[in-house]
């Protein structure tokens, strides 16, 4: 049984989306890929929160967390049929060698553009299967293919990829949004796990409404609560998700039936349309990887960007090397 530890420099750098996708990719039916998360021995609710990730995303997957001294016998006892174990790590380096330690397993190293991954790798030494760059930038694609690809490999350690940022992966959900903000759905509210990947200001529509609002897809429009000639023109638009109405203003009665129509879910917040954009920055550092369309967009990235192949053939050599 082959161990892979998804370690990476910072938090919130991928892992948890990283290793659902390398779960669900190198496993099957019959053997699939046993996951968990590493905790420390103060139970971090964060960490917990991963490891119940794994379980609603992956059902069919053994599930084997557990605080780092206990992995190795969670594996034993839990792991089943599965041929590979995938565990969450954390940006410790310590911690994670000491978890591939007990496990006999190799170390998958997760990193942002920018970081120091060259002379961090070297702390891993034989244990590092090799490095991932995640959430890379657009126009960055030819450095990660150049230059840092030509460090690593002068530092003996293997580029699998890099995976480029993407609007899905950063998404809040309904739910999320109209909490956060304090706001309360008119309609739809069994839609509140629909995933919002851009935000649009309806306040100052310079172009004609649905052109505007059809530049970016699976849109959240912040709008005022009395202008319902903007909510309308956002409504006729198919790639418009929801209408946060702003200001505490209920919309008139024909925006609500044609928003009905359409399915497109009303949420009412306090506040002006200015205010509600900027506060909605905020939300960032609480969207998680909590979504099985998540789970689908990333799955897609890593087949894409992934040499996923060439890890599986390292993880079947022996680890100890």
């Amino acid at each position: 049984m082959a161990t892979l530890i998804i370690a990476s420099l910072s938090d919130r750098s991928g892992k948890t989306a990283i290793a659902a996708a390398l779960a669900s990719q190198l496993g099957s039916s019959e053997s699939p890929v046993a996951v968990g998360k590493a905790t420390d021995a103060d139970g971090d609710a964060s960490a917990s929160a991963d490891a119940s990730v794994f379980a609603s995303l992956l059902p069919g997957s053994p599930a084997v967390s557990g605080a780092v001294g206990d992995i190795a016998s969670n594996i034993s006892s839990s792991a089943g049929e599965s041929k590979i174990v995938i565990i969450e790590g954390s940006s410790d380096a310590q911690s994670n060698l000491q978890l591939a330690n007990a496990t006999d397993g190799l170390i998958l190293l997760i990193a942002r553009y920018g970081e120091g991954v060259s002379a961090a790798a070297k702390e891993y030494g034989s244990r590092l299967a090799g490095v991932i760059i995640n959430a890379l930038p657009k126009y960055r694609a030819k450095d990660a293919d150049g230059t840092i690809a030509e460090d690593l490999e002068a530092a003996g350690v293997k580029l699998f990829g890099s995976i480029p940022d993407d609007r899905r992966m950063l998404a809040p959900k309904l739910g999320q949004v109209a909490e956060f903000l304090g706001g309360e759905f008119l309609s739809d509210d069994d839609q509140s796990d629909r995933l919002l990947d851009n935000f649009l200001i309806g306040g100052l529509v310079l172009d004609w409404g649905p052109f505007y609002f059809a530049s970016r897809k699976n849109t959240g429009v912040i709008v005022r609560g009395d202008r319902p000639d903007v909510q309308l023109a956002a409504i006729q638009t198919d790639t418009t998700r929801a209408l946060v109405l702003t200001k505490g203003i209920r919309p008139v009665e024909y925006v609500v039936y044609e928003a009905a129509q359409r399915g497109i879910p009303l949420v009412v917040v306090p506040g002006n349309t200015h205010d509600v954009a900027e506060q909605l920055e905020g939300l960032q550092p609480q969207v998680g990887f909590d979504h099985a369309d998540k789970l689908a967009r990333i799955v897609e990235l890593v087949s894409e960007h992934i040499d996923v192949s060439a890890l599986e053939d390292q993880l079947a050599q022996p680890a100890t090397r």
